[in-house]
């Protein structure tokens, strides 16, 4: 019956055609224009299942932290603390860097409002907090050290001894930068200190802080008063520039309106030291810095002290030749200790307490010449990642073409923090880099996260086949993002519920036209940022710099990127599709394709180089406590959904060629009935059809000849196919 049909239904070959492409809103929700899924995920999530979780602000939920034995330890000789004869220590969570402190303060911890006393905000701007005055920060937050109790010297490990620590104090609340899931020596996805603990010997500071420090670069700040009268009791804006890009301890002093972290009363800093990790392969990086006077007489001094591995000896390398001799690692595996915030309810449109992904969709508006995608889902509101890579069969540059990179580079673009390029590699070793399917080769970049109350960001970049490009030693590649609070707007007057890529963020030292938007290069920085789409902004730098290269100075007159080339929105409400890896309730395709919020974005098809007539694939995958979690775009195996908390693994050391099944999904094809690629659908192509609509199911959507991606081939797909046949020639949608 069904080849009779074939055969007769040929006469209804000019009765088929296409929708007139309509503009679609960006909200987050799935509309019509979208069709059935390209993709349907059926593996359980390890990264949680948003749902309702019961939870009580004022207490940490039956968590102790005394147990937890894994953290960050150091050594540092009192020599390089002025050989005090009194010392008092505070030491708190920051940010990368240095804008915005956390709740975990050491001593006293920080107490909430009524109803959430385990709960304490977290402080926000570093140059804002005064400790002195602050509801929060009942008692001190600081601890004594006992200079006179001497006893032996830990093993530098990262791991606390069982005995001859003192202990200084312990955690009472929830931390407000992410709980650390993850379990590794190395990577982690959250921060928080647990305890504090001391010992002294040989003329050495031993100190041991319990928890985890987020790699990405989050700073366990330390702070230490010797008693001296030069001492500050509120930073300075004089102090050494030191730490991260160089400006971290400036960052937290006045800005020349009477701000600057404050201390506790009576306390007064001398000496600071700060810690931080993050990278491929990773690293702990250590800075040391002794204060200004306080009186603005100088006497500051800042140094480097080099980096070192997870679970290392301490020994510290690549520092600075005068930096003074402290040990220090990181064992970054505790999952114990406090847990994070209570989640808010589940089933709103900006909050989730999981991650997934449970089906892709993609339209493309050929009119208008712009790409949408939609995955349906959730991200997990404590800055996990919707990473996703697009592949467009290469594009067009004044050098050649680029055609992307199957395996990330570490010298791509630079943005959050060096999150892109912690994925890449060398190509070698034990961080190879990630790598894609052998016939996926991205040649873009963008992902999305949110946290906090409520921020949400985009970053974005191309990625080229030899990394990223300059002329005339200018870098016309930039790491591109674009958010900020995403219920209210922020400090520079912008909401970003829908996140546009319009530049409107500025930049210090670039606020003049025409880098409104986009950081001016005065040959300090090495990754520059903007916020607007990446390959425009490319296009920009190339015409601002022009040639020949004495021409550096720039061309004023250069326009500016357009805002909207990229628009993105997250609606968070899902509360079904996949549940939870751990025990989860069964669920079924049906309930997976109902899903119809999550993440959605749009972007024009010029911004991605695309040539008119290539396939358009995209892979990506969810990333959480700095693993590519089970919830990846185009399946993994079956295993990594009965194995409850199984990732695929740290980025730079994933190889998804190594994975059964392909790792990207196509998203649109400009000519899907040319089944044989030749360019033409013709007589060889009705073949190919004829045999699969024998066959009725599709291996998978839109296999060849399921045209409308219904798994199935059948007559909806022979009209779809017959209006090709009469077009003949497959279109160059670009044109």
């Amino acid at each position: 019956m069904r080849q009779r049909f074939l055969a007769s239904a040929l006469i209804l070959a000019g009765m088929s055609g296409l929708a007139v492409a309509q503009p679609l809103s960006i909200t987050g929700v799935k509309k019509p224009a979208y069709g059935n899924p390209r993709w349907v995920n059926l593996i359980p999530t390890n990264a949680g299942d948003n749902n309702v979780i019961n939870c009580d602000k004022n207490t940490l939920n039956g968590a102790t932290v005394n147990t937890v034995t894994t953290g960050i330890e150091l050594a540092i000789p009192l020599s390089a603390l002025g050989n005090p004869t009194t010392l008092r220590v505070t030491a708190f969570i920051n940010n990368q860097d240095g804008s915005f402190a956390s709740n975990h303060f050491s001593g006293t911890s920080l107490v909430g409002v009524a109803g959430e006393l385990a709960q304490p905000a977290n402080f926000g701007e570093t140059r804002a907090i005064n400790l002195a005055t602050d509801t929060r920060a009942a008692g001190n937050q600081f601890f004594t050290v006992n200079l006179a109790a001497s006893g032996t010297a830990p093993v530098i490990d990262g791991t606390r001894d069982s005995s001859g620590w003192t202990t200084r104090f312990q955690q009472s609340a929830r931390t407000g930068f992410g709980d650390a899931v993850g379990g590794t020596v190395d990577y982690a996805g959250g921060s928080e200190i647990d305890g504090g603990y001391v010992r002294i010997a040989g003329g050495v500071l031993y100190m041991f802080f319990t928890g985890n420090l987020e790699s990405n670069h989050n700073t366990l700040e330390i702070f230490f008063d010797t008693g001296s009268a030069q001492g500050q009791n509120r930073l300075r804006a004089d102090n050494p520039a030191v730490g991260g890009d160089g400006n971290h301890l400036i960052r937290m002093g006045d800005d020349g309106t009477n701000n600057g972290l404050t201390f506790d009363t009576g306390f007064n800093a001398s000496y600071w030291v700060g810690l931080n990790c993050g990278d491929g392969p990773f690293q702990l990086y250590v800075d040391y810095a002794k204060l200004s006077n306080n009186d603005g007489s100088g006497g500051g001094a800042g140094y480097y002290c080099g980096s070192t591995g997870a679970a290392s000896n301490g020994v510290l390398t690549g520092g600075a030749v005068d930096a003074p001799a402290i040990l220090a690692t990181i064992n970054n595996s505790n999952v114990l200790g406090v847990p994070a915030f209570c989640p808010p309810p589940a089933g709103n449109q900006n909050v989730s307490n999981g991650s997934e992904f449970d089906a892709l969709y993609s339209y493309v508006d050929k009119l208008n010449k712009r790409l949408y995608i939609f995955t349906s889902g959730n991200i997990k509101t404590d800055y996990s990642k919707i990473n996703m890579f697009v592949d467009v069969g290469g594009f067009q540059t004044p050098g050649g073409e680029e055609l992307g990179q199957n395996q990330l580079r570490n010298d791509n673009s630079g943005f959050d923090f060096g999150h892109l390029n912690s994925m890449g590699g060398p190509g070698t070793g034990t961080n190879p880099g990630l790598k894609f399917d052998s016939d996926f080769s991205p040649t873009y970049f963008i992902d999305y996260t949110n946290g906090g109350n409520v921020d949400n960001y985009s970053h974005s970049t191309v990625l080229r086949t030899n990394g990223r490009a300059t002329v005339c030693d200018a870098i016309i590649d930039y790491g591109m993002f674009d958010g900020g609070p995403k219920l209210a707007p922020g400090g520079n007057g912008q909401q970003y519920d829908v996140i546009k890529y319009n530049g409107l963020q500025g930049y210090p030292g670039g606020t003049t036209e025409p880098f409104i938007g986009i950081q001016e290069q005065d040959g300090t920085k090495t990754e520059l940022e903007g916020n607007f789409a990446p390959y425009a902004g490319h296009k920009f730098m190339s015409a601002y710099v022009g040639e020949p290269c004495n021409s550096i100075a720039g061309n004023p007159s250069t326009p500016k990127p357009s805002a909207g080339i990229i628009l993105m929105r997250m609606d968070q409400s899902n509360l079904a599709g996949v549940t939870s890896a751990n025990g989860g309730a069964a669920f079924t395709e049906d309930d997976v394709i109902a899903v119809n919020t999550g993440l959605e974005w749009s972007i024009d098809l010029a911004e991605l180089g695309y040539d008119g007539t290539s396939d358009i694939k995209l892979a990506g995958f969810i990333e959480s406590s700095g693993n590519v979690t089970n919830q990846v775009i185009g399946g993994v195996p079956a295993s990594y959904g009965t194995s409850p908390g199984a990732n695929v693994g740290i980025p730079n050391q994933v190889d998804f060629s190594a994975v059964a099944g392909k790792q990207w999904v196509r998203i649109f094809q400009s000519c899907p009935a040319d089944f044989n690629g030749d360019g033409l659908v013709e007589d060889s192509d009705f073949v190919i059809f004829a045999n699969k609509y024998d066959l009725l199911i599709a291996d998978f959507r839109y296999d060849t000849g399921d045209l409308n991606g219904d798994g199935f081939v059948d007559d909806t797909d022979f009209v779809i196919f017959v209006g090709s046949y009469n077009d003949l020639l497959c279109p160059n949608i670009m044109e």
